[in-house]
């Protein structure tokens, strides 16, 4: 759709649901892909195609669309092309409603769909936010639907006829990004680059930041930062205590015993904690570019889950007491310092 985001490739699915999160080369994404309904011919042969795409707030897919809810916006952004391997057709939009997804009437890929169009095209007239003239004869029409937050199963859809294209028309050409092209007889038909063609590369995961961010909690716990740290001070100052009384009772050198080699883990840990960390943030920094596109996880997924689970696994390691617990009638200090 000139002068719009909306400038992407079109798949199509098994059913309806399969490139809801997928991109177009089948990987997962929370933006989907831009896709033909699976009840559709696949070279937009019927008379009535339904096009999908989420709506997203950056402007992305097809979150252009609710912008044909205004007026002035909806009569300077009627044009558009469609290519298929086939041919070229010039998109010309003259509807814009406000529906839900269960109507039968807008979502009906049956054959015999032409023959529905008195009633589609009242429809129309009936819930149309934004209209043009409704042609009374069409060749073929377009909808595309996207869902809109204001109400639920609530669906914005822009009609809009399919015509061949017409090669004296100076706006394909002007829109074309290139002047290579496909000759195929006599005539060459001239190729536009979908800019909304996502690569594999430009993207970052979502799960990988939610590694990232459970790592750093477990470096530096949100909630008990000071608990978990203080536990250090505790069992130097518990261990001190009872220094003087190890070589007379073998009980308080078990405990002291276990006490100093807590210490001793729990500065190893902070070492090696911190260490993990800062391979998070770097791997995180080095491998995600948070201005591309959302995806849910990416190749290097399985590399940040698992330095999340050494994090962890240090944290119950180097920072959980399995010693003897010091007794209450050794020092008046009360023991809960010390991490279960």
């Amino acid at each position: 759709m000139f002068d719009t985001h909306i400038n992407y490739p079109v798949v199509q699915g098994n059913d309806d649901l399969e490139y809801l999160n997928k991109d177009i080369y089948g990987n997962s994404t929370l933006t989907g892909s831009i896709y033909l309904s699976a009840g559709n011919s696949a070279g937009f042969d019927d008379w009535y195609n339904i096009i999908y795409g989420h709506h997203m707030e950056n402007g992305a897919m097809f979150g252009d669309i609710d912008k044909y809810l205004d007026k002035d916006y909806f009569d300077t952004h009627k044009s558009g092309v469609l290519q298929t391997v086939d041919g070229t057709y010039d998109i010309k939009v003259f509807a814009c409603i406000s529906t839900d997804s269960y109507n039968g009437t807008v979502y009906n890929t049956d054959s015999g769909a032409e023959e529905l169009y008195p009633e589609l095209k009242e429809y129309i007239n009936e819930h149309a936010l934004n209209v043009s003239s409704i042609p009374e004869d069409i060749d073929s029409i377009i909808a595309l639907s996207t869902c809109t937050d204001a109400v639920t199963n609530g669906r914005i859809v822009l009609f809009a006829r399919v015509e061949p294209h017409d090669a004296s028309n100076d706006t394909f050409a002007d829109y074309s990004g290139t002047k290579t092209g496909i000759s195929t007889g006599n005539t060459v038909t001239k190729m536009m680059k979908a800019v909304g063609h996502y690569s594999n590369s430009d993207h970052w995961a979502f799960l990988n930041l939610v590694s990232l961010i459970l790592t750093l909690l477990t470096f530096l716990p949100l909630f008990s930062l000071r608990k978990k740290y203080r536990q250090l001070g505790y069992a130097r100052r518990k261990s001190k205590e009872l220094k003087d009384q190890k070589d007379n009772d073998s009980h308080i050198k078990e405990i002291y015993d276990d006490l100093r080699g807590f210490v001793r883990k729990m500065r190893a840990g902070i070492v090696i904690e911190m260490l993990i960390a800062a391979a998070a943030v770097l791997i995180f920094i080095f491998t995600e570019d948070m201005s591309k596109r959302l995806v849910l996880r990416d190749k290097y997924t399985w590399l940040m889950i698992a330095i999340e689970a050494l994090a962890l696994a240090a944290d119950l390691i180097c920072f959980r007491y399995r010693g003897i617990r010091p007794e209450e009638n050794i020092s008046k200090e009360p023991d809960k310092e010390l991490g279960k």
